[in-house]
């Protein structure tokens, strides 16, 4: 008997849908959505350990960096779709040199900051000159020291395919969106069921109401007419469509909040490279001006001017790192992790972009996008409530079937009976429901298009966005910055040969070079935030999958921008082009070049005036324009 029992009740619990395994569907669907590659490195893509040139001589051109042609890169017509960070791999660092001139006694207001700083005088003697140069212009302390990141897991940097599995793994809002799915097969599967049916025991009293008269069960059932269920069950199904499209926005909009903070990430470590590059060329200046100071080569007001730019630089460096730590921190919270340490992450922003189609990605958006997708299911939805609306007056039919005995009267015989009940519509017709079915189908008829047109401005004013960043780059890569490094070194070689030459020029000639610098960084950070906002729109499942990559021109190499050591003579030894050099100078570099005759006092003849040597990378080249392709 218990056998029965136990066996009834797990019937009832089957039947009562407690066995039904909405968690377990929904962790199978986060699993299948993690497993599914995003962003994925081909094994085609691996980076070459960099190596470091000997002194003197000109570094190797890595087929891999930007500008070079590299068959790391697959054809256009390649087979593999995941490809993203297969571009983007890596490059080093920057340093610098100058000089200066003139000086005015004025009367700064004690209003500015600094006004109180107090005029430069040297003294006469040497001596106790080469004392208060070095007081007043001392060597700079060192660089702010960066954050060491750690390796990945694997004992390797994290890819972008591996933080995009990552935060499917652990997004609250892609497990919501699963479970949505999950609600909405549930309420197809209720949609398709039909009403059950009433059992219950009846008893009436007996004529004068002594005693119960007639006793028995009834069964009483609804019988739905008109295609009612079906209707239920298609407007259900459109609404699990819409549920599976919301999964996959959501699958599509963490890719996008991943991807913002990956390139985050690169740009802020980018930008600290840099920097750093720009921090170590001013410091080599300020050094370089200041030996020249001991030399009696540059007024004494020179050296501070430069200083004060070095600080400038270092200032932009320490922010540079502290931006780096906090874009990790943002990328940690972009995967759904409450901490996890500074760890190195593959790629590099520079090394090549995708270039988008406007009317291929057009095409695309308007016809796979989800929220178009969605708005046509809502179509079909509208159609069914307008048709269940007009039918649902369409009575529906009670049938009561019940089985009685007679308990006083004689011959207390057992009868059957049978009751059919119909709602006649008088009253109500539904008319309400379905002026407001119709009111919702021309809105639902119209979001499609609403969509559409939303969709396409928002295409528009993110690749207009793209397209301008690409620009920008390109010139500043291709013309700005390197016409700006030969004119920094024509200043800089102008004031080697001819002390007599303006200071200003080369302060202004710095003061350009680093602001235009910094305008390219962020014009880099701009760049990449709109190739992100085009995939968005996109929501394919890499960058490149409908964009054709493309190689960035180099940038000029700031480590080699003062490639001329001091010839000036220096005071503490008096040697003069003998190789030696005394405390006030900075030691030379190993350079290729020849140093020039040290000055003495008037410009060099022009036939002693050699060319500054300048890097064929340099060269510009035509720039390729993506809506030609």
């Amino acid at each position: 008997m218990s056998r029965r029992r136990l066996l009834a009740l797990c019937g009832m619990l089957l039947l009562g849908g407690c066995l039904y395994h909405a968690r377990e569907e929904t962790d199978r669907a986060l699993c299948d959505l993690s497993s599914h590659p995003y962003d994925l490195l081909p094994s085609l893509a691996t980076e070459p350990a960099a190596t470091t040139p000997p002194a003197g001589k000109p570094a190797s051109r890595d087929p891999s960096a930007p500008g070079e042609k590299s068959s790391a890169i697959p054809p256009s017509n390649t087979t593999v779709d995941i490809q993203t960070t297969a571009w983007m791999q890596g490059k080093p660092t920057p340093q610098a040199s100058s000089p200066a001139k003139n000086q005015y006694d004025l009367h700064i207001p004690s209003e500015i900051p600094g006004s109180e700083a107090k005029t430069i005088q040297l003294p006469g003697d040497a001596a106790a000159k080469q004392r208060e140069i070095q007081r007043l212009y001392p060597e700079l302390p060192a660089l702010p020291s960066e954050p060491v990141a750690e390796q990945g897991p694997s004992g390797r940097p994290y890819t972008l395919a591996e933080l995009q599995q990552l935060a499917a793994g652990n997004s609250p809002q892609l497990r919501q969106a699963a479970s949505d799915v999950q609600a909405a097969k549930g309420n197809l599967i209720q949609a398709k069921a039909y009403p059950n049916p009433t059992v219950g025991y009846e008893v009436d009293p007996s004529n004068d109401g002594s005693a119960p008269g007639v006793q028995g069960v009834f069964v009483d059932q609804t019988v739905k007419f008109a295609g009612k269920l079906k209707l239920q069950t298609a407007a259900a199904e459109m609404d699990l469509r819409n549920a599976e499209l919301a999964l996959k926005r959501a699958r599509s909009d963490l890719a996008t909040q991943v991807r913002t903070a990956y390139f985050g990430v690169l740009v802020a470590k980018e930008t600290v490279r840099v920097n750093r590059a720009l921090a170590r060329f001013t410091d080599e200046i300020y050094r370089i001006q200041t030996g020249m100071l001991g030399g009696g080569f540059a007024a004494p007001y020179e050296p501070a001017t430069l200083r004060a730019q070095a600080y400038t630089a270092r200032l932009a460096y320490k922010q540079a790192i502290q931006n780096y730590t906090y874009a990790w921190k943002q990328l940690v919270a972009a995967l759904g992790l409450r901490q996890l340490p500074l760890t190195e992450v593959a790629g590099r922003v520079d090394a090549a972009l995708p270039y988008y189609d406007y009317d291929a990605v057009l095409s695309q958006v308007l016809r796979t996008h989800t929220d178009v997708l969605t708005a046509r299911n809502g179509i079909d939805k509208a159609k069914y409530n307008l048709k269940f609306a007009q039918i649902t007056p369409y009575p529906d039919v009670d049938f009561r079937v019940a089985i009685l005995k007679e308990y006083v009267l004689p011959p207390k015989q057992t009868v059957p009976t049978l009751q059919v009940g119909v709602p006649f519509p008088v009253w109500d017709q539904n008319k309400g429901t379905i002026i407001a079915a119709e009111a919702a189908l021309v809105r639902a008829s119209e979001e499609p298009h609403r969509v559409e047109t939303n969709l396409t401005t928002m295409l528009a004013n993110a690749y207009n966005n793209y397209k301008n960043s690409l620009d920008a780059l390109e010139y500043y890569r291709r013309f700005i910055l390197p016409d700006q490094v030969r004119a920094y070194r024509g200043v800089f070689e102008r004031r080697q040969i001819d002390p007599n030459s303006a200071f200003a020029d080369l302060v202004t000639a710095q003061q350009t070079l680093a602001a235009n610098v910094a305008s390219y960084l962020t014009i880099l950070g701009q760049l990449w935030t709109s190739v992100v906002g085009v995939a968005d729109l996109l929501q394919t499942d890499d960058l490149f999958q409908l964009a054709q990559p493309r190689e960035l021109p180099p940038l000029p190499d700031l480590d080699h921008m003062t490639a001329w050591p001091c010839c000036h003579v220096c005071p503490t030894t008096g040697a003069q082009q003998t190789g030696e050099v005394g405390t006030g100078c900075p030691a030379p570099r190993a350079s290729s070049a020849q140093p020039l005759p040290a000055p003495s006092g008037a410009a060099l003849p022009a036939s002693e005036i050699r060319p500054l040597p300048v890097d064929d990378r340099w060269k510009p080249s035509p720039i390729s324009d993506p809506g030609q392709q």
